[in-house]
């Protein structure tokens, strides 16, 4: 699918690794405290631990680099505006003698891309390595002590698993329209800029006439086992085992090691 095999995020990789086979409700609640421990850390000691947390989930997770390397290099274009936003609209010291580049701006926007790449591989190892339905129960069993307050939880996990499900369809869709046009000799990849865009314009009416007609035929398929799916979403999550909680205790481990030492 070219430019869709690029995105990682809401992507699902099968796999046996040891991420893969991890407890999903402690990716649910462990990668995003990296998330937002990558925003809250400007130093680059810290940021350089974080990056050896990635590395080493990177690493546990067994996923091909060339998925990886193409799941940051379709963000170059974002990098590449925060690092020049910074540089030219920063206020102090300037680079080379030059008044409209500021090394503070070269310095922190330099720390934002990092923080943003460090953000979108914790982000993909949660979708990568866990099934819709995984993250589904997971969701549910973590809201559970809310049913207490009459909290909808099963309902919410059902209409959650739902939006995971309409992922594909939409990367399904896409490809057949970008599939379409290059048939007719318009290419989304090749072309300058303008030409792109033009292209993109002139996809966007069939492309969300097609995701209504997927959403339709997607609602009618699931309406008759609803009940079924929102039953599997609520199953009991057996206990954490001692695997999970010792890598549990690892990463809040690594992550009060960097706030204390760096």
């Amino acid at each position: 699918m070219g430019l869709l095999d690029d995105i990682t995020l809401g992507r699902y990789v099968p796999g046996d690794s040891f991420l893969h086979r991890l407890d999903a409700r402690l990716k649910l609640c462990g990668l995003p405290l990296f998330i937002v421990a990558a925003f809250a850390a400007p130093e680059p000691g810290r940021l350089f631990g974080l990056a050896g947390c990635a590395l080493a989930m990177l690493l546990l997770a067994q996923i091909p680099w060339r998925i990886w390397w193409r799941g940051i290099r379709i963000f170059r274009w974002l990098f590449l505006f925060t690092l020049l936003l910074h540089l030219l609209l920063t206020p102090g010291r300037t680079l080379f003698g030059v008044e409209w580049l500021s090394y503070d701006g070269l310095l922190r926007g330099s720390t934002v891309c990092a923080q943003l790449l460090l953000a979108i591989i914790f982000s993909s190892l949660l979708t990568l390595t866990s099934t819709v339905e995984a993250l589904a129960a997971a969701v549910s069993s973590l809201l559970a002590p809310l049913r207490r307050f009459r909290v909808p939880v099963d309902e919410l996990s059902w209409l959650l698993q739902q939006v995971l499900h309409f992922i594909p369809v939409l990367r399904e869709e896409c490809a057949v329209q970008i599939e379409a046009f290059r048939c007719r000799g318009e290419d989304l990849a090749h072309g300058s800029l303008l030409q792109r865009g033009r292209v993109a314009g002139r996809m966007l009416a069939p492309l969300m006439l097609g995701l209504v007609d997927r959403a339709d035929t997607l609602a009618h398929e699931v309406a008759g086992g609803r009940q079924k799916m929102a039953d599997a979403a609520s199953i009991a999550q057996p206990p954490l085992s001692a695997q999970d909680m010792g890598l549990a205790a690892a990463g809040l481990l690594a992550l009060a090691l960097i706030w204390g030492f760096l």
